[in-house]
């Protein structure tokens, strides 16, 4: 602000004719009240900064620990599918045992599972009827071979038995041992 613009304010303020220390003292006054402002100006610009930079770190902090959560949402979902998992081979190997109880190891018992580790019954009924009927004709030829022959000489010495008669006599033997109850008991369980 100039002198005159000073001189000014002051006869529009009231002073009729300003004396050149009322001028000065006017500036002086209007200069420290402008300083005054710009110094506060000054202070809040820096605290603006100060709020900026910390909305940066706070902005910072926030993505981190959403990416911490995400990282642990996504750690919790794996070991849930690993239990999932584990608790899929541990019902599979329960029900294995019980199979190999009953006899019924290896490929066979193998295709009795589907992709969820649960028994195919189709397949436990399909397996049941073959082996029942691998069993009947075994013991079939057994007998046969045991009659002998009416009319010459046998019977005294029978044939020997292969590892599928003799499995299938086995199975036979469990399964009429075996009541239907526990059948149903079983197919209830692996349910």
């Amino acid at each position: 602000m100039t002198r005159d613009d000073a001189r000014k304010n002051l006869v529009a303020c009231g002073v009729s004719e300003p004396t050149d220390e009322q001028i000065t003292s006017y500036l002086n006054q209007v200069n420290g009240a402008i300083k005054s402002e710009k110094d506060r100006a000054d202070k809040y610009k820096e605290e603006a900064s100060h709020v900026s930079d910390l909305q940066k770190q706070l902005d910072e902090i926030n993505s981190k620990g959403l990416s911490d959560v995400e990282r642990a949402n996504k750690a919790t979902e794996e070991a849930l599918k690993k239990v999932a998992e584990l608790e899929k081979n541990i019902k599979t190997m329960q029900t294995q045992k019980q199979l190999a109880e009953l006899g019924i190891v290896g490929e066979t018992a193998e295709k009795l599972f589907d992709a969820d580790g649960n028994v195919d019954f189709s397949v436990f009924g399909q397996i049941l009827s073959e082996t029942k009927k691998n069993a009947a004709t075994a013991k079939e030829k057994e007998l046969a071979g045991n009659a002998g022959n009416p009319g010459g000489q046998g019977g005294s010495n029978p044939p020997e038995k292969t590892e599928d008669v003799k499995y299938a006599e086995g199975y036979a033997k469990r399964v009429a041992e075996s009541s239907k109850s526990q059948s149903e008991a079983m197919a209830a369980y692996l349910k």
